[in-house]
């Protein structure tokens, strides 16, 4: 599509805030737009961008509205904001099948994981990179620190252990913050991606505390009910 970005990018939205506007999962949307389903835009660096006019008129056309305001509060948005790092986000699209299998070797170590276990870890992290690229291209982690919190506390709610929402951050920020360096980008860039990932790997923490301490209050809940 024939537009001028810089004139709208304020109106253009990551995929991951464009899955949420629409309800729908990440992949989903990814899905849909690689298939040329949903109106998108794709930046220099090949980050895909959604109009939000686009999205209204493309769900009008659907029978459905968008809400009249986005999906996350002023506050949230704030604090996800962080430096544009365009050249970062490239290196994450470019190196992400590599950057991948090395955060998966870290977090095998020595464990014997069922393929099916295996491929639904693998296809978790490539999904959690391309956001984090999507984030970084755009200069908003809000909507990655939001889905990082979300994944864990439904795991912590599940009474599942910690390897899975806070180990594949870990193991993601080792690995990406290697091949950063390797691709010889700045130190400043290497350190802003480094916070960026510090602070995915805390709030996937606090939301399995979170859920965590849900479950025990339901538990609890449940035997005074009994």
């Amino acid at each position: 599509m024939a537009h001028d970005l810089a004139k709208r990018g304020d109106q253009r939205l990551s995929v991951s805030a464009a899955a949420r506007l629409l309800g729908v999962s990440v992949s989903s949307l990814r899905a849909w737009a690689a298939d040329g389903l949903v109106p998108h835009e794709r930046t220099p660096g090949g980050h895909r961008r959604f109009d939000r006019e686009q999205l209204r008129a493309w769900m009008a056309n659907r029978g459905g509205e968008l809400p009249a305001q986005p999906s996350g509060r002023g506050p949230t948005l704030v604090a996800g904001r962080v430096e544009c790092l365009p050249g970062a986000a490239r290196v994450l699209t470019d190196e992400g099948g590599a950057i991948v299998d090395e955060a998966l070797a870290l977090m095998a170590d020595g464990q014997q994981l069922s393929h099916r276990r295996t491929t639904a870890r693998r296809a978790r992290m490539d999904d959690q990179l391309a956001d984090l690229a999507d984030a970084l291209d755009a200069g908003d982690l809000s909507g990655c620190l939001r889905e990082a919190e979300w994944q864990a506390f439904r795991h912590g709610a599940a009474g599942l252990p910690a390897t899975q929402p806070v180990g594949e951050w870990l193991a993601l920020a080792c690995s990406v913050e290697r091949h950063l360096h390797a691709m010889g980008l700045a130190p400043h860039e290497v350190d802003a991606v480094r916070q960026a990932m510090d602070r995915l790997s805390w709030r996937a923490a606090a939301g399995l505390a979170a859920g965590r301490r849900s479950r025990a209050e339901a538990r609890e809940d449940s035997h005074r009910a009994a």
